[in-house]
């Protein structure tokens, strides 16, 4: 291990020379093919992969090369290199809005920075995982991995990192309305950044010390903290944080009036922005010129750039986007008259902030810095109680030395008298022992205080432990008021269950027409989107199976709609024709589910598979809107083609085509429907989807069974595929033998 880290300095020590004389791509690329150690190698393509990022803007490029780099340290299998990577490639990804990746490349570096004992490099990875969480608006896992950055910084004395993590953690409380807070650590921050001379941490803590002011209504204050950070940024020729400054300068100007002033700010931002390809930052700046656009009365504008706020949000999921689109809707609205639908947004606004800033988010920010404070108290007692008794080994040690001082005198005393009978020199000895008797007098009184100090410290440390034992008490009594609401709200889940099982059709039902069949239904999250749907007519029988949009409750909500639709469509509408079964379903979810002419609360809605069974002349009739389906006939498996197109969805409504498909069914046959999660769940060694090939290799493999085996047979297939991975999505199966 010693070796290796060797190594890696040596590496870096070398890559450092390389960066030193090579300035631009071509003498790097020079290096890189004149290098035939495959560790200098890896740091080449890092510096590549960096210079293509700031100086080029060509993330393209950037993620080709930190690939390659990533593929020679893992066949070398150097931890130290590895890491290095993953941290790089995950701060690409988190540039590029790309967060699933981000936190999954942080996390493989943290765990590896864990294996080596890298203290260092295990603070950097908790401070950049606090600031991807942060950009998810997840502020309760930000704060978390923050403090936890904060802890290990401090027990090694890591400056750097402190001040990362304070500035995350100002950040946090800055967003969660806490500006107090949020100053002090923001203060702490700059601090750091100042001693050790960071030019780049005091523009990004003089940035956030004005947005403190900002919240504050300072806006004096907040424009000339705004303006440190400016000059700043051009100095380094930070473009990014010339981008910021000038998206706050912007703000400042708006609140103040000055929205001419405030849209030429917001213009340049953007402008920066499109260039450096972040999307976050992208976002804010279109988000806040729609704001200036609208009192300038620009309205067009203003609703083509909060559209465009509106797209990058929905990509990004960043959901204080969205409640900053519903904010402007609701503003645009107003300013139009139109006062029913600026409340309409207002509302949708409302309910965006409470999902980023809601209690039990601040409560577990409160509980993980309150956790923290109360270890730090206990450290300080710690170190008390040793200097305590370090104190009272020195007050032993003089009493030894004072012993043994008054000792060594009256043997002085003594050898003098012996040897000196006259009385002079007996006066002059006296005299030096009275004034030693005086000094030792004296030091026993300084002593005597210490012992005092040392008492009062002592009720101190008693009043502080009462004080930690009580903050202890007041956590657990939260714990469990946490747990009382988990607890009711996973009952009433499962008591929606219950509801969801009750409206679906029974299978003694179904055995009356089909007594060969089953159905495998396995939801994510106790309640399920998938819904199966059983209805007979004299000697026909209508069948459906449906997979909704998303799962759980929303899901659960989705399915209930979808089979009161298909209920309407046959015994109120008097339909029998599935194509017109199917559009009309499509029909009532575009108008159920838009609160306008000109928006939708969901892009995508249900998928669908609607069946007409003749038991006397065993003819198949059916329109799938793509749900699987398969006919399993002697011995052979075939796919049955479904219309490539989803029910609910605005967007392609003009050019839905659903056709009628039929089909001639033999004694003996069987039919399976299924919705996606079965094909979709990742598993097996090497962590893939099951897809439909492997599927239907066990529908070859199952031909023989009745319906209840089968039934246990897929379901076996699937947690065997599934192993300990988390299920992704609802699942369900229907199998019927005709």
């Amino acid at each position: 291990m010693k070796f290796r880290f060797t190594l890696f300095l040596f590496a870096l020590l070398f890559t450092c020379q390389y960066f030193t004389i090579a300035q631009n791509a071509d003498s790097l690329l020079l290096k890189l093919y004149q290098e035939p150690r495959d560790s200098l190698r890896i740091l080449i393509l890092k510096d590549l992969a960096n210079y293509y990022e700031t100086q080029e803007h060509n993330t393209v490029l950037a993620e080709n090369y930190l690939l390659e780099a990533k593929k020679i340290a893992e066949n070398l299998n150097s931890s130290y290199l590895r890491m290095e990577i993953y941290n790089s490639m995950g701060i690409l990804y988190r540039n590029l809005s790309q967060y699933t990746s981000a936190l999954k490349l942080h996390n493989d570096a943290f765990n590896i920075a864990k294996e080596v004992g890298d203290k260092w490099q295990q603070t950097k990875l908790l401070n950049n995982l606090g600031v991807v969480y942060r950009r998810l608006d997840n502020h309760a896992y930000a704060s978390e991995y923050h403090l936890r950055a904060l802890k290990l910084a401090e027990e090694i004395k890591d400056t750097f990192n402190i001040s990362v993590a304070c500035n995350g953690l100002g950040n946090i409380f800055s967003l969660n309305g806490r500006p107090n807070e949020a100053l002090e650590y923001f203060r702490i921050a700059l601090f750091l950044s100042q001693k050790q001379s960071n030019l780049l941490g005091q523009a990004m803590n003089y940035n956030n010390i004005g947005e403190v002011y900002e919240f504050k209504r300072n806006y004096s204050k907040a424009r000339e903290y705004y303006q440190k950070s400016l000059d700043v940024n051009f100095n380094i020729s930070s473009q990014k944080g010339v981008a910021i400054n000038y998206n706050a300068l912007g703000k400042i100007e708006l609140f103040e009036g000055n929205f001419a002033k405030a849209n030429e700010y917001f213009t340049k931002s953007l402008e920066i922005n499109k260039i450096l390809g972040d999307k976050k930052f992208i976002a804010d700046s279109y988000i806040n010129l729609a704001w200036a656009e609208l009192k300038l009365h620009q309205y067009q504008r203003a609703i083509n750039n909060i559209n465009n706020c509106f797209r990058i949000a929905s990509e990004i999921k960043s959901l204080s986007h969205l409640q900053q689109v519903n904010e402007a809707l609701s503003e645009y609205y107003k300013s139009l008259g139109d006062y029913p639908k600026a409340l309409e947004y207002y509302v949708l606004s409302s309910q965006y902030k409470d999902s980023v800033i809601n209690a039990q988010s601040a409560r577990h920010i409160s509980t993980i810095q309150t956790l923290y404070e109360t270890e730090k108290k206990e450290n300080q007692i710690k170190l008390l109680v040793q200097e305590q008794e370090l104190k009272q080994r020195i007050i032993t040690k003089q009493r030894v030395q004072t012993y043994a001082l008054l000792v060594s005198f009256a043997l002085s005393v003594l050898m003098l008298i012996i040897i000196y009978l006259a009385f002079r020199a007996k006066r002059r000895r006296n005299d030096i022992l009275i004034s030693q008797i005086k000094e030792i007098e004296a030091k026993n009184v300084m002593l005597e205080e210490k012992n005092q100090v040392i008492e009062m410290q002592k009720v101190e440390i008693e009043k502080s432990k009462n004080y930690i034992e009580q903050k202890n008490k007041n956590l657990e009594d939260a714990y469990k008021i946490i747990e009382g609401y988990i607890e009711k709200i996973t009952d009433s889940i499962r008591y929606a269950e219950k509801i969801q099982e009750s409206i679906q059709p029974k299978m003694e039902s179904i055995k009356l027409n089909f007594p060969d069949t089953f159905v495998f239904n396995r939801p994510k999250d106790i309640v399920s989107g998938d819904f199966y749907w059983f209805l007979t007519k004299g000697n026909k029988v209508y069948f459906a199976l449906a997979d909704c949009t998303g799962h759980g409750v929303p899901g659960a909500f989705m399915s209930i709609i979808g089979i009161d639709l298909i209920n309407q469509a046959i015994n109120q509408q008097l339909l029998y024709k599935t194509d017109d079964i199917i559009s009309f379903i499509d029909d009532q979810l575009i108008r159920r589910l838009s609160k306008s002419p000109h928006e939708q609360i969901l892009k995508d809605s249900m998928d669908i598979a609607m069946c007409i069974f003749d038991k006397d002349t065993y003819q198949l009739e059916y329109t799938s809107t793509l749900i699987p389906m398969f006919l399993q006939r002697n011995g052979d498996v075939e796919e049955l083609k479904s219309d490539f197109v989803t029910l609910g969805s605005k967007i392609t409504s003009g050019s839905k085509n659903f056709t009628v498909k039929s089909l001639k069914l033999q004694p003996g046959d069987w039919l399976y429907l299924s919705t996606d999660g079965y094909f979709d769940q990742l598993g097996g060694d090497n962590n893939k989807k099951f897809m439909r090939s492997r599927f239907r290799e066990h529908l070859l493999l199952s031909a023989k069974l009745i319906g209840d085996e089968k039934s246990a047979y897929f379901e076996n297939i699937f947690l065997q595929w599934m192993k300990k991975n988390e299920q992704i999505d609802d699942v369900l199966l229907w199998g019927i033998k005709i």
